[in-house]
């Protein structure tokens, strides 16, 4: 049974005839958006800025969240909670709302009157009738009643003039039929509701007439006439005068069905000569009389010369192709006017590619193609209005100037009509707005429309159905090939690397790019390593890439997109390009600003829009190189160092703060840093779970890792030593030994710098345990000792233990059993003594690990149960793991292999859970031994073969082991356990 929606009066759904509850106003907006762009993802994005508009609330997109998991419930009550929806289905940053044709109502609505149309024109008006009463019976009020939004409100409009012109339609279809006592009673309620129309009007009038109701005809005009001077203080148009005229005169060819032609309000269509028509049906029924002879236009070619040197974009290519519209004789009743909106940030090629497709396509467009640079972000002339783009177009189209309306509605009118009949290509490049593109739209399906923008045209999508797509940057195929277009493949290929250079340089970035090669074509006999060797250097890369002409000129056509921000959007673009992070989220980006969430979060959209900026995740935002170097460039130029240097403290704190949350969070048994009070401004953002800690880690280290060096090179040493600190169990639980390592020498660096003992301590402990998990420990060893002395130094006694934990698993992994083991249990002993327990529960699954390598197995037990116990009273699932490890381990030695496999099983299943691979491809390979010492040779090779995929991963020395262990299981061979278990630890 298929979901039904109704829009077409309060917004409703249905399974059959069962209505199904769709919440409050905002959550009925959501699933009207979806319905009416049904089987299209819409972004999040898109659904904010439909229900909410350009200021929403900061909260908006958490409230898409909750509306959209609300409609979940209603449409799809028996799916899982975290299984994937089959109607209402997420996909990417969107989502997207699986409808059957015909649905929801208002597309059926407008698929029957588009049928209606069909059949009237092809002269079957009884079926035409039948068409608009099925389409005027799917009404049940006003369309989408007491739903806010933009959205909603444009579709309202939209929708209800549509319902009106259908309902006038019907009734100049049955006067046709003679059946004017049947049109009386709707047109008088119809009159009543919509008293302005004079179309409307004028059908009531004829109708009355013909009943034989003169006087009431009469009453009717006077009526309309009072009602227009009152209200618009104008007269009634020529259509409803001249049947007024016609009534009065009781002409008689008012009384003939057929010889009815009302047209539109006020009669502001243009002539059939105007309108450059040639023979054939007219829009009142009647036939159009031949254009005169001398009078024919050539048809538009308006497209400019083909860019030189285009290249790649074959993706988009085949996109905008699959939006080309039906060819004449297979048009969809309901079909509409395509228009794709090309977004992109400036320098992509918005303009070569619309220009490249239509260059591609021009013949399926025997109408022409019109092309007009409306000149959105030009610096040196003010935008074109639509008036003026309009005129453009009427000119191209022939229409004598003295026809030309003088408003911008009369002018779109006219626009419409010509293209009634024609299929014309028609590009609208560099726009601004909306409203400098929708009264250029045409109305009847046969065109296609494509325009570019920096911004992102949101109520065009949401209110005609534009379909976005956003030009990014070249990939490096497409990079290449256009610089072997334009130097010859030939030096380019001589020179790859210097070619790679460049492209890198110029972030990939058609425009850079374009100015690149221009500037090496011109100095054939040089080699491009000299060119690579200009744009290397940052913050000279805008200056090697001047052209000399502001239209190519890489930092004048950025600077046109950025003179158009407000205030706030322009600091926060300018302070971006002091952030040294590949990317930024809101909280962090309102934190590097120093301003609230909401305000950043306008400002950021306001960037989105002009494409200054990308949302390439929610709530996550980068840019391109080439802007981040624009953007650096001009906060050096109008923001002070000071206020440059506090920013950059600001961020820092956003992400110590968050990151020591999200330790905490993690690793809640740490003993905490005790920080200094955070900058004024400064954000940091919620973490309130270890999931949530997880994941923000996983987001952010791209980030934490640049702000690392950034600290590093700029003199903020303590901050260049906690966040490492902060990043220690997350590496460690990732298996980032790298990472680790880097930042930790970083770390011990600056806390030399500092001269701080509690910095020294806590880098040379965290070097030391990185190294030893790593095998290099020799290089652990005096880490630890010199972490020991400061601690002790400091009397901090329980970091003092976990130093020593850190030494016995040094020593253990040394296999110096008895040294590991009087190491352990003096920290054991020492953690009993200041009651840090969880550190203690830590150390009895050392104890235990180290007795089991000793042989004294029940002792060994005895311990690990006991860890195991205070691990799971705690909720600590890294402890959890590592001791069911542990366990499983002291029952293979002790030839309980059932319990054995159970608890490696259980470790591994853990260790998945918790994201730690290695741990899990260390029980793997416990688990291959116990599986082995079964007898069970081919389950135990699966086992460590999983082990291996996983530790090479990482990469891990223990990798090699377990390597070692699968060569040594011979084919046909039961193996035995001689030592293949202690081998792997």
């Amino acid at each position: 049974m298929a979901l039904r929606v109704g829009v077409l009066g309060p917004v409703m759904a249905w399974y059959g005839d069962q209505e199904l509850p769709v919440g409050q106003p905002r959550q009925q907006a959501v699933l009207g958006i979806l319905a009416m762009r049904a089987n299209r993802v819409i972004s999040r994005g898109e659904l904010v800025d439909a229900v909410w508009g350009q200021d929403p609330p900061a909260s908006a997109e958490g409230g898409i969240y909750t509306y959209v998991a609300g409609l979940r419930r209603v449409i799809e009550p028996n799916r899982s909670l975290r299984g994937p929806g089959r109607v209402l289905v997420s996909s990417g940053a969107g989502y997207v709302l699986h409808l059957v044709p015909g649905q929801p109502d208002a597309v059926a609505f407008e698929q029957d009157l588009g049928r209606a149309r069909q059949l009237r024109k092809a002269g079957d008006a009884a079926g035409a009738v039948s068409a608009l009463n099925s389409a005027l019976s799917l009404w049940r009020g006003i369309a989408f009643a007491g739903v806010p939004g933009p959205f909603a409100e444009t579709e309202r409009i939209r929708l209800g003039e549509l319902r009106s012109a259908a309902a006038e339609e019907r009734a100049d279809v049955l006067l046709a039929l003679g059946r004017h006592e049947e049109v009386v009673p709707d047109l008088t309620a119809m009159v009543a509701d919509h008293p302005l129309r004079e179309r409307m009007r004028g059908l009531l009038m004829v109708a009355l007439y013909r009943c034989g109701r003169q006087a009431e005809a009469l009453r009717v005009y006077a009526e309309g006439r009072r009602v227009l001077a009152e209200e618009l203080g104008i007269d009634p148009g020529g259509d409803l005068s001249r049947i007024h005229q016609q009534v009065l005169t009781m002409d008689p060819a008012l009384s003939v069905p057929n010889g009815l032609a009302i047209r539109g309000a006020g009669g502001s269509g243009p002539s059939d000569e105007d309108a450059g028509a040639g023979t054939g049906p007219a829009p009142d029924g009647g036939q159009r009389r031949p254009r005169p002879e001398g009078r024919t236009t050539p048809v538009p070619a308006q497209l400019p010369l083909d860019a030189t040197g285009f290249s790649g974009r074959r993706e988009e290519l085949s996109m905008l192709r699959a939006m080309l519209p039906a060819e004449p004789g297979q048009q969809d009743s309901g079909q509409t006017v395509p228009i794709v909106v090309l977004s992109g940030t400036a320098g992509t090629g918005k303009t070569a590619l619309a220009i490249r497709f239509g260059h591609q396509v021009a013949k399926r467009f025997p109408g022409g193609q019109l092309y007009v640079n409306l000149r959105g972000l030009d610096p040196a002339t003010p935008p074109m209005e639509p008036a003026e783009a309009l005129r453009f177009f009427l000119d191209a189209l022939g229409v004598p100037p003295h026809r030309v309306p003088a408003d911008t509605e009369g002018r779109s009118a006219l626009f419409r009509s010509l293209l009634d009949d024609r299929q014309m290509l028609i590009v609208l490049d560099n726009a601004r707005n909306v409203a400098q593109v929708r009264p250029l739209l045409p109305g009847a399906p046969g065109s296609l429309v494509v325009v570019t923008t920096r911004n992102e045209l949101t109520g065009l999508v949401a209110a005609e159905g534009a379909i976005p797509l956003t030009l990014d940057v070249l990939g490096d195929g497409e990079a290449h090939e256009m610089l072997a277009r334009r130097l010859g493949r030939a030096r380019v290929a001589a020179e790859p690397g210097a070619a790679d250079e460049i492209i890198a340089a110029c972030a990939r970035l058609p425009l850079a790019l374009s100015i690149a090669a221009g500037r090496a074509a011109g100095r054939p006999k040089r080699p491009l390593t000299e060119l690579a060797a200009e744009l290397h250097d940052a913050r000279g890369r805008l200056d090697a890439l001047e052209a000399g002409d502001a239209v190519t000129n890489v930092r004048a056509v950025l600077s046109w997109s950025y003179d158009q921000l407000s205030e706030p959007a322009a600091r926060m673009f300018r302070l971006l390009g002091v952030h040294p992070g590949p990317d930024i989220s809101l909280s962090a980006a309102a934190s590097l600003a120093g301003m609230p969430r909401a305000a950043a979060g306008a400002a950021l959209r306001e960037l989105v829009r002009t494409h200054m900026v990308a949302e390439y995740l929610p709530a996550r935002f980068t840019f391109h190189d080439l802007l981040r170097a624009y953007a650096a460039d001009l906060a050096e130029r109008y923001d002070p160092e000071p206020e440059r240097r506090a920013a950059a403290h600001r961020v820092l704190d956003h992400y110590l703060y968050t990151a020591m949350a999200a330790s905490n969070r993690f690793s809640p048994f740490r003993s905490p840093l005790q920080l200094a009070g955070p900058q004024p401004g400064v954000l940091p953002a919620d973490v309130t779970d270890k999931d949530q800690a997880m994941a923000w880690f996983d987001a952010e280290v791209p980030v934490l890792l640049a702000l690392i060096a950034f600290a590093d090179a700029s003199d903020f040493d303590t901050h260049a030593w906690q966040i490492p600190w902060t990043l220690g169990p997350f590496f460690n639980r990732r298996g980032r030994w790298q990472d680790y390592t880097a930042t930790q020498q970083i770390a011990l660096a600056a806390a030399i710098r500092l001269d701080d003992t509690l910095a020294l301590a806590h880098a040379h402990h965290l070097l030391g345990h990185v190294q030893s998990q790593t095998g290099a420990y020799e290089a652990a060893d005096p880490n630890f000792r010199r972490a020991l002395d400061e601690f002790r130094e400091l009397g901090d006694r329980a970091n003092e233990a976990v130093v020593l934990n850190g030494l016995a698993g040094m020593l253990e992994k040394q296999e110096r059993y008895p040294e590991a083991l009087a190491v352990a249990l003096d920290a054991l002993r020492m953690l009993k003594a200041v009651g840090h327990w969880w550190t203690q529960a830590t150390l009895e699954n050392g104890v235990g690990w180290l007795y089991a390598h000793l042989g004294q197995y029940d002792r060994a037990l005895t311990h690990c149960q006991r860890a195991l116990s205070l691990h799971r009273d705690s909720g600590h699932r890294g402890g959890t793991a590592d001791t069911l490890d542990s366990i499983g381990y002291v029952y293979l030695h002790l030839g309980d292999i059932a319990q054995a496999k159970a608890h490696y099983t259980k470790a591994i299943e853990a260790y998945r859970e918790i994201g730690a691979p290695f741990g899990e491809g260390n029980s793997l390979s416990g688990l291959g031994d116990a599986l082995l010492a079964e007898g069970d040779r081919e389950a135990a090779r699966t086992a460590w073969r999983d082990a291996i995929v996983i530790l090479d991963r990482l990469p891990h020395p223990l990798a090699d082991e377990v390597r070692a262990k699968l060569s040594g299981l011979g084919p046909g061979e039961h193996g035995q356990l001689t030592g293949a278990a202690t081998a792997a630890r």
